[in-house]
């Protein structure tokens, strides 16, 4: 059910935005990407009997709808079957809307929400005297942010550049089973709220190549994580090329890494 909800959420958004582009202009830009690759996961809990360590195949699903003068906003679903004794599953959803749009830049307003479960049944793997441990571990992680866009260049050659900040609330839900044990809370249920901040780098190259690299900070008075991510583009025509991703983050659970590639279509 709680998976249903947050896939629910998900498919909202993404319905929003669909009614904001349904008149698509020529300008506009569609991108769909099947991804492939290897996921390496850590995860870690102050409840939990030890840190687990593992990696596994990812598949993933990736759509983006850009129009430069007004908006943007993408989705991005994966999963891996067999990691940590677990399923895997995640997605997220953002939107940004541009305002102020110039020849050298604009201010863009953002909002976006990432959904993670963890559905794990370790069985008798972990040390004793834990025994058929099993857990449920559900992270949502709605934010706004709001930034501006410095662009530079020309059609040949373009850089833009996007410092951002924000606010992230982070609601971390789950249950934990076994049937031997030294007692441990059954419920996870922790909340917390987080700035962020950011700074976004692109650079294309006759539109037929683009290197994507983004930084992210996510803050409180107790907790520092950071995530980077970086994106290859290579088209060897108007709607087909190659496309590479790699993403490194951190979160209150652990870390999270991949490594995946696809073939990119543009329409």
């Amino acid at each position: 059910m709680k998976v249903q909800k947050s896939i629910s959420v998900i498919v909202f958004m993404i319905l929003i935005a669909g009614s904001i582009t349904v008149a698509a202009e020529a300008e506009d830009i569609r991108i769909v990407v099947p991804y492939l690759g290897y996921v390496n996961n850590i995860y870690e809990n102050a409840n939990f009997p030890e840190a687990l360590d593992d990696s596994d195949l990812m598949k993933g699903l990736y759509f983006q709808w850009i129009n430069p003068k007004r908006y943007q906003w993408n989705t991005f679903l994966y999963q891996s079957s067999d990691i940590n004794y677990s399923s895997l599953w995640g997605g997220h959803f953002i939107f940004d809307l541009y305002l102020g749009v110039r020849e050298r830049g604009k201010y863009v307003i953002g909002t976006g929400i990432e959904y993670i479960r963890l559905d794990m049944d370790a069985g008798n793997n972990f040390s004793p005297p834990f025994t058929d441990f099993q857990l449920v571990n559900n992270i949502v992680v709605p934010y706004l942010r709001a930034g501006r866009y410095f662009l530079f260049g020309s059609d040949t050659l373009s850089v833009s550049v996007l410092p951002w900040a924000g606010i992230q609330p982070q609601w971390v839900k789950g249950e934990i089973s076994y049937t031997a044990g030294p007692p441990i809370p059954k419920k996870i249920d922790e909340y917390d709220l987080y700035g962020i901040a950011g700074i976004n780098a692109s650079v294309s190259i006759f539109h037929f190549i683009t290197v994507d690299a983004k930084y992210r900070g996510t803050f409180n008075a107790d907790d520092y994580f950071s995530s980077v991510d970086s994106m290859v583009n290579v088209f060897f025509t108007r709607h087909w090329g190659l496309s590479y991703r790699f993403k490194y983050s951190e979160t209150s659970s652990g870390s999270t890494a991949y490594h995946i590639g696809g073939i990119a279509f543009v329409f």
